[in-house]
């Protein structure tokens, strides 16, 4: 089996490529790993990357050596091949995905765990043809998370300062927005703050907006939230973010399905695995690809025991 590892010299706080190879070798080259390093040059060369190792039709595991979006690009190179697996070692900030793993998630940074580990299909969802493995959304949390690219760009600006900002200025300019939607046929139309589609569980660094989405069970879990004030938007936020969603149905409404389509009054910012997608008018559906994930031996991204399938009734094991 071949291993490729494809690095973003952007992700974190400095380009640590050299030294990442130099720890590649050390672990790997002991081990008689057969593998390949490849450094990204711009945006979209890790889909080309993974696309390549796939194409192939040997057997590789390629390891996304980044952030979310490095890990969503590979993802959208290695789909639909059954040849290729895909993984994450992490080194961006965000790494949202892997918290599906709970405490398991630290031993994604041990590599022999990721060379000797175990892989699972992941299903994906397909937002304007480009390919999710964890959430999707657009509306106010959209804003505010893409927005802080907007202010990384001064000096001196810290993440926790540029979110700040980026909270601030969009606050200002409004929370609620009127949308079309439709989920499996249901239609809704009104002021909503944000809509999500989830296949994980995770995003924004650490938000957990759907407890009981599992990645390989077939649906995806959406949530609407409702326009509210300045006055309101805390209580929602604090619920929200902490996996509460639920507890709040005059402002939250769930379903679970295959499909959402979104109309929206202007053109839009769309967070598709923390990589951003304008557009006025967002599709997103259970896409007929699934992508194999490498996770360390014993892990499991199940839910946390006792949290209940809301379609069912019955526990996630």
């Amino acid at each position: 089996m071949k291993h490729l590892f494809v690095l973003n010299p952007s992700a974190g706080q400095y380009d640590r490529s050299q030294e990442m190879i130099a720890r590649l070798a050390d672990t790997l080259d002991p081990l008689g790993v057969a593998w390949e390093a490849r450094v990204t040059d711009y945006p979209g060369h890790a889909v080309e990357l993974a696309w390549a190792a796939a194409e192939t039709g040997e057997s590789v595991r390629i390891y996304a050596c980044g952030g979310d979006g490095t890990l969503n690009e590979v993802v959208n190179g290695a789909a639909g091949y059954p040849n290729a697996a895909v993984t994450q070692y992490p080194c961006g900030s965000g790494n949202d995905f892997l918290r599906l793993f709970g405490q398991d998630r630290g031993r994604f940074y041990d590599l022999k765990e990721l060379v000797y580990g175990d892989q699972a299909a992941a299903d994906l969802m397909d937002c304007n043809g480009r390919l999710s493995l964890n959430i999707c959304s657009v509306g106010f949390d959209a804003r505010i998370g893409l927005g802080m690219a907007q202010f990384r760009r001064y000096p001196m600006v810290s993440g926790a300062m540029a979110y700040q900002l980026s909270l601030v200025k969009n606050l200002i300019a409004g929370i609620a927005r009127p949308y079309e939607v439709e989920v499996d046929g249901e239609t809704f139309a009104g002021d909503f703050s944000l809509l999500c589609a989830c296949n994980g569980r995770y995003y924004g660094g650490g938000f957990h907006p759907s407890p009981r989405a599992v990645p390989d069970d077939g649906v995806l879990e959406f949530l609407l939230v409702k326009g509210v004030s300045r006055l309101t938007v805390a209580r929602l936020v604090k619920l929200y973010a902490a996996g509460r969603a639920e507890e709040i149905p005059e402002l939250v409404i769930l379903r679970r399905g295959r499909s959402m389509k979104v109309r929206c009054d202007r053109l839009s910012m769309v967070n598709v695995d923390g990589e951003r997608l304008d557009t006025d008018e967002l599709s997103i559906a259970l896409s007929a690809k699934k992508v194999n994930f490498v996770f360390p031996r014993g892990a499991s991204w199940a839910p946390a025991s006792g949290v209940k399938n809301e379609i069912s009734g019955e526990k996630k094991r």
